[in-house]
């Protein structure tokens, strides 16, 4: 579905006119419609780390404290529980540390192992940085719009063609219960409607369970393991 789509169908819902264009319309009950349904798509991206908005980020080194171009535009927060990778080097950073930490480590010019990090006027600090390392990290984009459905992202309606990357009909739902709100109209059925479909849609969209982490890397084995077999005793 598109911005258009959900709209008229929403609109159809609350015993609205459907629309025939929503971006370029001037009907001010559809510049409701399409300003709730941005705060609709804003809320949901901010409560779960839709899968479809996990973005794996790779970059080399510049040298600068902080990297200039770390995180990119489209960053809004660290994945949950993720962590940046010094892939160079093959271990993960300690942070983020608190600024006396920082403070300490840097004036003192010391050489932390592994390296230490924070957020520093919204970029990335790590340090030591040396020049050329490799790293990673995983975060959530804020680019919740496809432009007209392709691979282009945004972060608002720009086409009646464009679609959210997330679950559409929780937009039509957070919709009908925000225009009711705004109304003045009773909302707590519709309200209550929406919350339990996103509860299903963000535990639909989470890992089906957790990982165990209790191998070691590299092929190893626990110290505990014997690969040989037991024979019964003989008599």
């Amino acid at each position: 579905m598109s911005i258009l789509t959900i709209i008229q169908n929403v609109c159809a819902e609350i015993d609205l006119d459907p629309p025939t264009a929503v971006v370029s319309s001037a009907d001010p009950q559809i510049r409701q419609l399409q300003i709730l349904s941005y705060r609709a798509g804003r809320d949901l991206l901010k409560d779960h780390d839709w899968s479809v908005l996990s973005t794996t980020r790779n970059f080399t080194a510049t040298g600068a404290i902080p990297e200039p171009t770390e995180p990119p535009a489209d960053f809004v927060r660290y994945v949950a529980n993720s962590v940046i990778w010094n892939t160079s080097r093959l271990w993960q950073l300690n942070g983020p540390v608190e600024p006396q930490t920082w403070e300490r480590n840097t004036i003192l010019n010391s050489n932390p192992v592994p390296q230490i990090y924070r957020m520093m006027g919204g970029k990335l600090a790590f340090f030591p940085n040396d020049v050329g390392e490799t790293l990673r990290y995983e975060y959530v984009s804020k680019f919740w719009i496809a432009v007209m459905g392709g691979s282009t992202y945004a972060e608002n309606w720009e086409n009646d063609t464009d679609t959210a990357r997330f679950p559409e009909d929780l937009l039509e739902l957070s919709l009908i219960w925000r225009w009711k709100r705004a109304k003045g109209l009773d909302y707590g059925e519709e309200l209550e409607n929406y919350e339990r479909a996103k509860e299903a849609a963000i535990g639909a969209d989470r890992a089906a369970q957790p990982v165990s982490l209790s191998m070691p890397n590299r092929g190893e084995v626990p110290d505990n393991f014997w690969p040989g077999i037991i024979l019964a005793p003989t008599l």
